[in-house]
């Protein structure tokens, strides 16, 4: 299964006067195209055309990740109780099992998306919340079946998180590239071009536009300038019952 999210097909939206955009790829009780699949729950990537600040709010349950794909953020949260920076490359895993609250100061400029997975919320709860920084230094490219990749999630990274099977990886292709990626048919795919042009399996995709995958073993993708995909694996079947099902 390969379904198309351009970005006009996403779920598009402001807040702050005009000031932050965003376009969610997955979000719930919004359109059916866009609603949660496995255990992701929910996906935006904003711009911030303005500085902008979301005052101290909750969570519950769910493990939320924020990856800063250009610019600055600023962290508080009521875990750690600092304010904690973030530049570009970093990224950030709240496991907000029991309850937290943060705080978040975006500077103009910034790019970033924020993920939030089920780890399976009715165990979730019953846990201590944490919070915990990466850094891009800690985060070197590898070469992975012929093609330059981070790791941020999953088999080869530090980072530790609470749902299971869950992968995030982002890929970096050359100009005039052509790959056959191979996927597990045992799992789901999101992929989101982040820069340049593609053509995946036939579909043309542009910057900001998503495909979600499944049921397939490999998958052609080409470029013909530079180009970036940033993408979400996760179990096609979950053994645990979701919060939104």
């Amino acid at each position: 299964m390969i379904q198309l999210l351009k970005r006009e097909d996403q779920y598009n939206t402001t807040i702050f006067n005009g000031n932050f955009l965003v376009n969610k790829p997955v979000v719930n009780g919004k359109k059916d195209n866009v609603k949660p699949y496995s255990s992701l729950f929910y996906w935006s990537h904003a711009r911030a055309i303005d500085q902008c600040e979301f005052g101290l709010h909750p969570h519950e349950g769910f493990e939320i990740m924020t990856f800063i794909l250009e610019g600055n953020v600023t962290h508080y949260d009521t875990a750690t109780k600092v304010w904690t920076p973030l530049e570009t490359g970093d990224f950030q895993v709240i496991q907000s099992n029991s309850g937290i609250q943060h705080q978040e100061r975006i500077t103009k400029g910034t790019r970033n998306f924020q993920i939030w997975f089920d780890p399976n919320f009715y165990e979730a709860v019953k846990k201590v919340p944490s919070y915990t920084d990466y850094h891009s230094k800690d985060f070197k490219p590898i070469i992975e079946n012929g093609i330059k990749t981070i790791i941020y999630v999953g088999k080869g990274s530090i980072a530790n998180v609470l749902t299971p099977g869950l992968s995030i990886k982002r890929l970096f292709f050359d100009k005039k590239s052509k790959y056959n990626l191979q996927l597990d048919k045992n799992s789901s795919y999101t992929f989101y071009v982040l820069k340049g042009d593609t053509v995946i399996d036939g579909n043309a995709l542009t910057s900001d536009d998503a495909v979600r995958i499944s049921n397939l073993e490999n998958l052609e993708m080409e470029f013909e300038i530079e180009g970036e995909l940033f993408y979400i694996e996760t179990p096609l079947v979950s053994n645990y019952k979701m919060i939104w099902s």
